[in-house]
Formats: structure tokens, sequence, C-alpha cells
């Protein structure tokens, strides 16, 4: 230790050997031991399974903390790449690259998990028989009448970001009190209670199941996000459905004596069937087997019960939880949304200050004679504008708690006149590139409208004799304007205007455009004569052999 003038002009220098500073650091050695053990429980695989250790934090400095470090994890050799700021950039980085589609990585699993578990309680009461009791995946919560019960809600390890569902079975209201499983594993003044909750259940004739919503937020937070009564009632619904109406009754027959014929509708008798072939046997007909009625259906409404789930929100007042109430966090963050626009102002404020003293400084140097913009300001403007450049650094100097809209002001005062200097410079620097860019668009369109040969030889002559015209205007604009510029002085106000040559060349080049587009007309189609061949005599066709020869006839 050494310490210059701690008092009175003395100054302080002491040593002591490690090994008497170990001595000292032991109890402190024993509760670090403590912590690595319970990390390496927390992480549940073995020391050997463990590919690297990085070390963060002033502590990674001591030795001894090294030692121990490393001797908890088998000797391996500690990493102290980063600080802790590093280490949660590369945890962000990383998880920014397993959720992005762009970057293919590992396979990693990572989880946050509370280091402390949380116990959940209440007062028990008569609950409805098991029987009535759903398993669906709820935590149930057991009810003995007068009994306060505990339950560990998450233990040690639970992944943050958790939704449980606690079930209740209540006939009115009751309370829910949070805590922390151990207290001895919580910093030092950190209160074990973390609030009472009271669900307000209306008040029921039999008991109702309650669903409670336990969560552990992202940040490792415990908070009752809410509750329901849950009910199930009967309702009755109208449905269509399809009825069999009744059979009709077939229609009565009248009986006929055996071995007598049966008359027909029309009066005739039937006759016996004659045999068939001399054989003398005669034929039968089978008997016809009646046919069955057509079954007729009609929809009718009826009306029947049904049970649906009937889910009711019910209140949720906490009490005694730790952190600010609602209204007051409310508050808090409209201070800060105050703050930060404040600063913001004070930014904008420093950077139109800034503009304002480089505008001073940058305009006094290029508007003296010697500067880059000396030529282009009169004697006059220039000590006129060289005493506004002195009287608006004073006034800077002297008000450096001016507004932003002070600032702003008094560099737009100064640009009166620097603005116009510097206008003056620019079209200086550029009007002989856009008079050469004028000069080659005339050249070009003209010659190609006096020239027009194959390209062009399609189009009018008038239409290019047009062409030829507005070339020539342009022409001639440009040299009569480029006498008068030549006439100025570089401070007076400029007649060859850069943006009045390109828009003069734009109008050139455009109406020539829209004349030398002219497609070409298609060439005539020629037409092909066909030369007519004789065609032979009937007795050149004939030859010896064909004659008296039968002509080959299709019959059918």
């Amino acid at each position: 230790v050494s310490v210059e003038c701690l008092m009175e002009d003395e100054d302080f220098s002491s040593s002591v050997l490690r090994t008497d500073f170990e001595t000292m650091c032991a109890p402190l050695m024993t509760k670090v031991k403590a912590v690595l053990d319970g990390a390496i429980a927390a992480a549940g695989i073995p020391v050997e399974q463990i590919d690297t250790v990085e070390i963060v934090g002033g502590s990674s400095r001591v030795p001894w903390v090294k030692r121990l470090c490393s001797e908890a994890f088998g000797g391996k050799e500690l990493s102290t790449t980063m600080n802790a700021d590093e280490s949660v950039a590369r945890g962000c980085a990383l998880q920014a690259a397993i959720l992005s589609p762009l970057y293919k990585v590992r396979d990693f699993k990572v989880e946050d998990t509370t280091p402390f578990g949380i116990n959940v309680g209440w007062e028990g009461m008569a609950g409805e028989p098991e029987d009535q009791k759903e398993d669906d995946g709820d935590t149930q919560m057991s009810s003995i009448l007068g009994d306060p019960q505990v339950a560990t809600v998450f233990p040690v390890g639970s992944v943050m970001g958790t939704l449980k569902l606690l079930t209740f079975y209540r006939k009115g209201s009751f309370d829910v009190k949070a805590e922390y499983v151990d207290e001895k594993l919580l910093l030092p003044l950190t209160p074990k209670e973390l609030g009472v909750y009271k669900i307000e259940v209306p008040p029921q004739t039999q008991a109702k199941k309650i669903k409670v919503r336990a969560k552990l937020t992202l940040h490792g937070t415990f908070v009752i996000d809410g509750a329901q009564m849950v009910e199930d009632e009967e309702y009755e619904e109208t449905v269509k459905e399809k009825r069999e109406l009744p059979a009709e009754p077939a229609p009565e027959v009248a009986e006929t004596p055996e071995g007598s014929p049966t008359a027909e509708a029309n009066g005739d008798v039937p006759m016996p069937d004659q045999a068939d072939n001399g054989e003398g046997d005669s034929k039968k007909e089978a008997p016809v087997a009646p046919k069955e009625p057509e079954k007729k259906y009609e929809w009718v409404d009826v009306v029947k019960k049904r049970k649906r789930t009937k889910r009711t929100d019910v209140n949720v007042i906490p009490s005694g939880t730790p952190g600010l109430s609602a209204n007051v966090l409310q508050k808090r963050m409209d201070e800060e949304t105050a703050m930060q626009a404040e600063m913001r102002d004070i930014i904008e404020t420093d950077e139109k200050r800034n503009d304002l003293e480089s505008y001073i400084f940058n305009m006094r140097d290029k508007t003296a004679e010697s500067g880059d913009y000396g030529n282009f300001i009169s004697s006059t403007d220039r000590e006129k504008f060289s005493e506004d450049l002195t009287k608006a650094e004073d006034w800077l100097y002297d008000n450096s708690d001016a507004t932003k809209a002070m600032y702003v002001e008094k560099l737009d005062e100064l640009k009166l006149i620097g603005d116009g200097v510097t206008w003056r410079a620019k079209e200086h620097s550029i009007r002989d590139d856009w008079i050469a860019a004028v000069a080659g668009t005339v050249s070009n369109y003209r010659q190609a409208a006096e020239n027009p040969g194959e390209k062009y030889g399609h189009i009018a002559p008038e239409k290019l004799q047009k062409i030829v015209q507005a070339c020539n205007d342009l022409e001639n604009w440009l040299k009569e304007n480029q006498v008068k510029q030549a006439a100025l002085k570089n401070h007076e106000k400029p007649v060859l205007l850069c943006a009045e040559m390109e828009k003069r060349n734009g109008e050139l080049a455009k109406m020539a455009d829209d004349i030398l587009k002219e497609a070409k007309p298609a060439p005539p189609k020629e037409e092909k004569v066909e030369e007519k061949v004789p065609e032979p005599s009937k007795d050149e066709n004939k030859s010896p052999d064909s004659e008296n020869v039968p002509e080959n006839m299709d019959v059918d």
C-alpha cells in the first residue's frame, strides 16, 4: 500500500506477505468454495464434461481465487479474456445468431434459471370431493379446513418465463402468499416475503374451481398474473335432426278363385302358354316379389342440453410486494421520458452551437482576400461580413447558456451574406463543365440531323431541320451569355447560370430524341409469281399396258 500526502504532507507506505494475506482471507476462501460447489451441483453435469471455464470480474486478479476456481473444476486452466460487459455481449451475440436465419451455428441450449426457490402459501378450507377434481395438468392445491398450506411452485433451477396454474376450490375470497424457500441463499438485506395476493371471489353457495396464474417472469421476479373462476354450466341448444316418416299402408287387392283366369283391366282374358317347340311343357311366369315402399324423411327441430365451460376473471389485489406500485412506476417512467427529452434537447443545442462556431471560423478564413471565396465577395461586403462574424463570435462566448433556437437564428443571420458568396463560388467552379456539356450536346445532335445517313435517313427532312434550328438557337444563347458573363466580376451576380444550362440542355436532348427515335418503315413484301407447269394430255398419260384395264371398284 502506498498513499502520498495522506495527512499533512505525510505519506503512508506498508506491505504484507502473501502468506499472511491468504491467512487473513481464510474465512472468505470457505465461502468462495461453497459458491463453486453450488455452481457445479446446479449445472447437473460432471466436471469432466465441462470444456472451458471463464472467470469474470475484479477478483479474477486475486491468485488464491483463481487457484480455488481451477481446483474446483478439476485443475482446468481458467480463461480471462472478457470483462463483465463483454460476457453479456457474447451471450447476446450467440443468442442472436441462434435466432437469426442468416447464420448457422452449433446447437446450443441457453436457459435462464432462477437461483432461488419460491413457495406459495394459503389458508386451507374444505374443498370439493376428489372425484370432482380434474387432472388437467394444473397444480392442485390441497385444502384442509383451517390449516395453512405451503407448496414449492418454482424450485431452484426453474426456467424463467414459466407460467403455472394453481387450482383452488373456494366459496369466497382468499389470500395467496409468496416467499422465497431458503432465506440463507438470499443476498444480505433481501426480504424473504414476496407479497400477499388477495383473490376476490364473489360469494358462492358451492365451492368453485379457481385457477390462479403464478408466473416466474423473464427477469426472475414472481407475480400473480391473474385468476379465473371456472364453472361448468348447462344450456339448451336447438339443432336439426333427420327423422324417418312412418310407411304408408299398401292398397288392398281383391281375391280371385283358383283356376279361374284373372281378367285384365281392359276385359281381356289371358290365354295359357303355348307349348314351346312342340315339347308339350308350358312355361309358367315366376312370381314377382312385392316392391318395398321408399323411405321418407323429414327435418325437425330438437332441443338438446349441453355443457360448456364458463371462465370469469376475478380481481387480484397485491399487497406488500417488492418494488414500486403501478402509480409510482408510471410517475418514474414519465420522469425518465422527460429526462430523455431534456437530454436530447441538450445534445441538439450543443450541435447547433458547434455549427455556429464552425461556420464563423470556416467563413472567416474562406472570405479573406487570399481565401477560397476571396474573389467572390466585394471589399465592402467582406468588411461588413467580417464584423458580423466577430460580433457573432463574441456573442457565442458570452451566451454559453443560449437556447437552440437562438443559435439557429444567429446562424441564419450570418448566412444572409455567406450563402450568396458560397453560391457564386460554386457556380464559378462548375460553369465551364456545363458549357462544355451543352456544346457537346449541340454538336452531337446537329451532326445527326445534318448527316442522317442510313440510320436516320427515313426521318422527314423538315423534322431534322427542326433539330438543327434548336441546336443553333441554343448555341447562340450560350455564346451571347458567355460574353455577358465574361464582362462581370466574380463577386457580381452571374447571368450564365448552371441550372439554366442544365434545363436547356435537357430540353434539347428530349426534343431531338423524340424525333430521332422514329422507327424505320417496314420494307414492302415481294409477291412470288408461281410458274404454271403445262398439264400432259390424256393420251400422253396412257401407257400401252393401261389400255383395257378395268378400274378398281369399291364393293360394299
